[in-house]
C-alpha cells in the first residue's frame, strides 16, 4: 500500500507535497483507493459534484494558515 501512495504521488503531484496539504493528498488517494474496483464509475462525477455542493469550501489561507486539518464534511444520503 505504501509503494502505491508512493508511487501515486510522484506521478501525480511530481513528487511536490508539502506538510501542510499532506492530509488533503492522503484523503484524495483513500478515496480514489477505495473506488478502484467501484462498477458504478458513471456515476463517480455525480458524487464527485454533489460532494462539492454539499460541503464549505476550504480555502488556501485555510489549508496553509496553520491550525489542525478541518474536517468540515457532511455526509450524503
Amino acid at each position: 500500500m505504501a509503494s502505491l501512495l508512493k508511487r501515486w504521488l510522484l506521478g501525480t503531484h511530481q513528487g511536490r507535497v508539502e506538510r501542510p496539504h499532506l492530509p488533503y493528498y492522503l484523503d484524495e488517494f483513500t478515496f480514489r483507493f477505495n473506488r478502484r474496483t467501484s462498477r458504478s464509475r458513471g456515476l463517480l462525477f455525480l458524487r464527485l459534484a454533489q460532494q462539492a455542493v454539499a460541503l464549505k469550501p476550504v480555502t488556501y489561507r485555510s489549508l496553509v494558515g496553520g491550525g489542525s486539518y478541518p474536517r468540515n464534511r457532511g455526509t450524503l444520503t
